[in-house]
C-alpha cells in the first residue's frame, strides 16, 4: 500500500514534493480507511447506497462483518423495568442485525424459549411508546436502547416485556478495521506483534485512491487541480 501510494504520488505531483515519512503515509492511509468504511456502511457515496443495498456494497464491506452471543449482565438499579445491559465487543462499530434468545412460561403454563427481534429506540422514543400497549416489547419484540460506557466497553440496554427473562443477545455487527501501521506489517506473520489488513484487495485500492486523493489537496501541488479528476474515487 505504501509502494503504490508513493507511485501515485509521483504521477501525479511530477516528484516536486519531497517525499512523506512512513509515519505520515499511514495517516493517510488510516484516515482514507476510516473514509471509505463511512462512505459504503452509511451512504455517503455518489450512488447513496448504504450497507446491504447492492452487492457491491456488501462485498465492499463483508470482510468487516462478525457474529458475537452476549450473555447479559445481571439486572442493575440504573436498568430501566425488565431492562438489562448488554456488553458490546471491543472491536464493535455498528450494528447490523439483533435478536435475544428469551425465557418465558407460555399460555399453557409451559416453560419454552424463542428469538425474538430487537428493535432499536432512542431514549425519547422509548418514552413514547413503553406505555402503549400496541407499541410495547412482548412475545415479538424487544427494545434496544443506546447507552454509554463502563471502563472500555460501550454498552446497549435491552428491554423486555414483564416475565420475559432475556438469556442471550444474538449480534451481528461491523468491526472496527486494524490501524493501518507499517512497522507493524513488516513483522512477520505469526510473530508478537504481526497484523494482517481487514479489508479485501479491490477495497485497499479504493483506499490508496482516497488517500492519494487527499494527500494530493494538502500538498497543494500546481499540478493537483488538472489530476484531480483522474484520481476521483472509483465506486
Amino acid at each position: 500500500m505504501h509502494l503504490q501510494f508513493k507511485l501515485a504520488i509521483d504521477k501525479i505531483d511530477s516528484l516536486n514534493n519531497p517525499d512523506l515519512l512512513p509515519e505520515e503515509i499511514d495517516v493517510y492511509l488510516s484516515d482514507a480507511q476510516e473514509q471509505f468504511i463511512v462512505q459504503r456502511a452509511y451512504g455517503n457515496n455518489q450512488k447513496r447506497e448504504t450497507l446491504e443495498e447492492t452487492q457491491k456494497r456488501v462485498k465492499d464491506l463483508q470482510s468487516l462483518t462478525k457474529n458475537a452471543e452476549i450473555i447479559p449482565l445481571a439486572s442493575a438499579p440504573e436498568n430501566k423495568p425488565n431492562g438489562v445491559f448488554v456488553e458490546l465487543p471491543l472491536d464493535y462499530r455498528y450494528a447490523i442485525n439483533e435478536e435475544v434468545l428469551a425465557a418465558y412460561t407460555d399460555c399453557n403454563n409451559t416453560a419454552s424459549t424463542s428469538r425474538i427481534k430487537v428493535l432499536a429506540l432512542t431514549h425519547d422514543k422509548y418514552n413514547d411508546t413503553i406505555d402503549n400497549p400496541f407499541a410495547k416489547p412482548n412475545l415479538n419484540k424487544v427494545y434496544r436502547l443506546p447507552f454509554g460506557r463502563f471502563g472500555s466497553r460501550e454498552h446497549f440496554e435491552l428491554v423486555s416485556s414483564t416475565g420475559v427473562n432475556i438469556t442471550k443477545y444474538y449480534l451481528r455487527y461491523l468491526k472496527n478495521p486494524t490501524k493501518i501501521d507499517l512497522a507493524q506489517r513488516l513483522t512477520p506473520v505469526g510473530l508478537p506483534g504481526s497484523a494482517q489488513g481487514d479489508l479485501s484487495d479491490e477495497s485497499y485500492r479504493e483506499v490508496i485512491r482516497i488517500a492519494v486523493r487527499n494527500a494530493a489537496g494538502d500538498l497543494e501541488s500546481p499540478n493537483v487541480q488538472e489530476n484531480m479528476q483522474r484520481l476521483n474515487e472509483q465506486d
